[in-house]
């Protein structure tokens, strides 16, 4: 309990009481020395801020006020008030525990809902929203990366490596204009038998791959899954959602923010983790129907996904193209067997 003394004006007249203000432990403020005495609850006062050793202005919500040269006074009793306030508070979430439970479970479920839908759902709006023309600052700098880190030139015959460019160029000839669709031939021990897409259209091949399928159509069939990488976005997208500042930045002034933070991210994403399970999936639904516009038996992918799975075990730190992709007997219900 804390007192201490004040002058007391009505708010009528500018003649001043001389009273005493007594803080009690139940939140309430006394004064005594007049006629009738008052008592008000302490979150009904407006008290003003401590400048100095000014006096002090209590405001009463009948219209009158205080004023008090002990300010020490008044932050102890201020003090006391938050520290009961406090105690208080901790007492009813003791006493409260199936609530606090309760908010547990649902704050929980709310950042598992954010994780798992808000982020995504988030991502692909920014990813879509930003320009074609953005994609082609990243790719370059991404490329130049592994350019540096991972690959060789290629060491396949020029003959052969313009004739896959000739039959890439043919079968990407209808696809959204926007993407400039190109075929990059590259060697890596590093990765072995590898494809992925760059987000301008890039699809990087490396020579292991070439050499491990067996005819045009089984490329094709990797290919048109990479093209389906670049047509969804996805590279953008897993960025983005590994990303949360950067992603949110994005999508609040519809821009990147910063091209080079997300080429930094990107090289190791596309060699590394890869896809989501779910972007797979939605990058072989696309390459199914590639294949069937242009009349290519869609079982050709499921031969050469057998291949690759076959190969996986001699690739140097398993660093291998299906390490997150759908099993194939999953793929292979997709895309059909070999007859």
């Amino acid at each position: 309990m804390t007192s201490l003394n004040a002058r007391y004006f009505d708010g009528r007249t500018a003649r001043g009481h001389e009273v005493r203000l007594r803080f009690d432990a139940t939140g309430h403020v006394e004064i005594t020395g007049i006629e009738p005495g008052l008592r008000f609850a302490l979150g009904t006062l407006s008290i003003s801020s401590r400048v100095g050793n000014t006096p002090r202005s209590i405001a009463l919500p009948n219209g009158a006020k205080c004023e008090t040269d002990d300010n020490d006074a008044v932050d102890a009793a201020l003090a006391a008030q938050s520290q009961q306030r406090y105690a208080r508070l901790r007492h009813r979430l003791e006493t409260a525990w199936p609530y606090i439970l309760a908010l547990f479970v649902c704050t929980a479920a709310a950042v598992w809902g954010l994780v798992n839908y808000g982020v995504p759902e988030i991502a692909r709006r920014a990813a879509f929203a930003m320009p074609v023309e953005a994609d082609r600052a990243l790719a370059r700098s991404t490329l130049e990366v592994l350019d540096h880190r991972l690959f060789e030139p290629s060491q396949l015959e020029a003959s052969r490596r313009e004739a896959l460019e000739a039959r890439f160029r043919s079968a990407v000839a209808a696809l959204d204009p926007r993407y400039e669709f190109r075929l990059e031939l590259r060697r890596s021990e590093a990765i072995g038998a590898n494809a992925f897409a760059l987000p301008d259209g890039t699809i990087v091949v490396t020579d292991a791959l070439v050499q491990l399928a067996e005819n045009d159509e089984e490329l094709l069939a990797v290919l048109a899954h990479e093209i389906g990488h670049v047509i969804h976005r996805h590279a953008l997208r897993s960025v983005m959602q590994n990303s949360a500042v950067a992603l949110l930045l994005a999508f609040a002034v519809g821009d990147v923010v910063s091209v080079t933070s997300l080429a930094a991210a990107l090289p190791t994403m596309l060699v590394g983790a890869k896809f989501s399970r779910d972007f797979e999936r939605e990058a072989d639904r696309f390459a199914l129907e590639f294949l069937r516009a242009r009349h290519i038996p869609t079982y050709h992918a499921t031969v050469i996904l057998q291949r690759l799975e076959a190969a996986a075990g001699r690739t140097p730190d398993g660093l291998d193209y299906l390490s997150s992709h759908p099993g194939i007997e999953e793929r292979a219900e997709l895309f059909g067997r070999a007859p």
